[in-house]
């Protein structure tokens, strides 16, 4: 019992900006944790919705076994995954390099809301970075819903945003690289999904926004044009700089960021070849 709560002595957790983000120290991704260390890790995650771990030479099997402790892994349905371990997601990408839509996270987003449960959890570590750029940007969903005006608020608290993956591609997209019968069955396994415009976190309780520019279409029971305009009035109050961290990435980093409370965008600046590996921790449906 000593050596445990030697341990969660050394844990230092690091705010980097006003509303979200903090870099721990003091903790070794590559060795089993024991309770408290995890206790302290998953309050961090809770408390700074994004936490950044650096110098983390970990193999796929560890950070794979680092996020079951947060829950079942999730297998993404269309991207391809890393050879041999179908519970990470491999992320590589040029900004010269030729364009695909599959690796195109420059906008921003919250991962993969057209699901009916979209992830609880992301973790991304970094495995070889470009020379300068590529950097990360996380934002804060309380704060942006906590930001609006009570009478906003009210109005939004009991509204229904329409999900959808397709909006997110360009026209043909598809077409171009499946056939008719690949088309349609994709599809039938991607309907439109509904999800409440304000989550309430099923851990904090508090409130944020949950609207986002990759996927969401539109706001039901409004006419089209209602809805237009209030999505874009959401999107541009959500990705204000004053919400928002930015991580500089080095070989080895890790991120982990609470997807049910934040937005990312992955900063396209680059030149050399960039490679990550994400693990996805499965969520519940979003109320």
């Amino acid at each position: 019992m000593a050596t445990n709560a030697s341990e969660v002595r050394r844990l230092q957790i690091h705010p980097l900006a006003g509303t979200l983000g903090a870099e721990i120290t003091g903790v070794d991704l590559s060795r089993p944790l024991d309770e408290p260390m995890f206790a302290e890790i998953r309050q961090a995650l809770l408390d700074n919705l994004v936490i950044f771990f650096r110098d983390q030479p970990i193999t796929p099997e560890q950070q794979i076994a680092f996020g079951r402790r947060f829950g079942e892994l999730h297998i993404h349905p269309y991207i391809p995954n890393r050879e041999g371990y179908p519970e990470i997601l491999q992320l590589k990408s040029r900004a010269d390099g030729p364009a695909d839509m599959a690796y195109q996270a420059n906008t921003w987003h919250t991962d993969l809301t057209y699901q009916a449960e979209p992830p609880m959890a992301c973790i991304l570590r970094a495995i070889e970075v470009p020379r300068a750029g590529g950097d990360t940007m996380w934002n804060n969903l309380y704060a942006a819903y906590e930001a609006l005006s009570e009478p906003m608020r009210g109005f939004l608290d009991d509204k229904i945003a329409i999900h959808y993956i397709a909006i997110s591609m360009p026209a043909d997209f598809l077409e171009q690289k499946w056939s008719a019968k690949q088309v349609e069955r994709f599809h039938e396994l991607t309907p439109p999904v509904e999800h409440p415009v304000v989550r309430t976190h099923p851990e904090t309780g508090r409130k944020g926004l949950f609207v986002n520019r990759n996927f969401t279409s539109h706001i039901k029971g409004l006419t089209r044009t209602e809805s237009d305009a209030l999505v874009a009035f959401l999107l541009q109050h959500i990705e204000q700089p004053e919400f928002a961290v930015r991580f500089h990435w080095a070989t080895d980093s890790v991120a982990m960021w609470d997807n049910r409370c934040t937005q990312h965008y992955a900063i396209v600046d680059y030149h050399s070849q960039r490679t990550m590996d994400r693990v996805t921790v499965c969520g519940d449906r979003p109320r």
